[in-house]
C-alpha cells in the first residue's frame, strides 16, 4: 500500500469514528427534546433538515478553502490573524445569515404550500432559523478556522479531516441551538 494512501486512512479514520459516534449522538439528543416543543412550532420539521445541511455545507466550505490556503502557503500554520482569515470568517458570516433567512421563509412556504394543519407563523420560523443559523455558523466558523491551523500545524492534512469533524459538530451544535432558537422565541418573544 502506498505511503500516501496509508497516511489518508491514518489520519482521516479515527475522524469518521469519532463522527460516527458524533452523529449518533446527535440524534439520541434530538430525540431525547420534548416533542412538544418541536410540533409547537409547525413548519419546524421542514426547517430541520434543511438548517442541519446548510451549517455543514457552509462550514465545510471554509474548511476547504482554508485547507487550500493552507496548503498554498497563503496562511501561516500558526493562529496569526490576517486579511485572509478576517475575509473567510466575514464571509462566512454572511452567508450564515442570509441562508439562514432564506431558509426560514422558504419552510414557511413549504408548509403552507403542502396544507398542512394548523398555523405556522412565517415570523417565528424566519427568526428560529436566523437564531439558530447564527449562532451555529458562528461557533462552526471559529471551530473551522483553529482546526485548520491545528491540524496543518501537526502536520497532518486539513482536507482529511476538516469536512468529517465539521458536519459532526455542525449537526450536534445546530440542533442545540436550533432548541435554544425555538425555546427563546417561544417563551421570550
Amino acid at each position: 500500500m502506498d505511503a500516501s494512501v496509508k497516511k489518508i486512512i491514518r489520519e482521516t479514520l479515527p475522524v469518521l469514528v469519532v463522527t460516527t459516534m458524533g452523529g449518533i449522538t446527535a440524534g439520541i439528543f434530538l430525540e431525547n427534546v420534548k416533542h412538544d416543543m418541536i410540533v409547537k412550532i409547525p413548519g419546524l420539521l421542514i426547517l430541520l433538515p434543511a438548517i442541519l445541511g446548510n451549517r455543514g455545507n457552509i462550514a465545510g466550505a471554509l474548511g476547504s478553502r482554508l485547507s487550500s490556503a493552507l496548503h498554498l502557503g497563503l496562511i501561516d500554520a500558526e493562529l496569526k490573524w490576517n486579511k485572509m482569515l478576517s475575509d473567510n470568517l466575514y464571509a462566512t458570516i454572511i452567508l450564515n445569515i442570509a441562508v439562514s433567512l432564506l431558509l426560514g421563509t422558504l419552510a414557511w412556504c413549504a408548509y403552507e404550500m403542502a396544507g398542512f394543519p394548523g398555523e405556522a407563523s412565517i415570523i417565528k420560523l424566519t427568526l428560529i432559523a436566523l437564531i439558530a443559523g447564527t449562532l451555529a455558523g458562528v461557533l462552526l466558523a471559529l471551530l473551522t478556522i483553529l482546526l485548520a491551523i491545528y491540524t496543518s500545524s501537526k502536520g497532518m492534512d486539513p482536507d482529511n479531516i476538516l469536512m468529517p469533524l465539521v458536519s459532526t459538530v455542525g449537526d450536534i451544535a445546530t440542533i442545540i441551538c436550533l432548541i435554544g432558537a425555538v425555546w427563546f422565541v417561544e417563551f421570550m418573544i
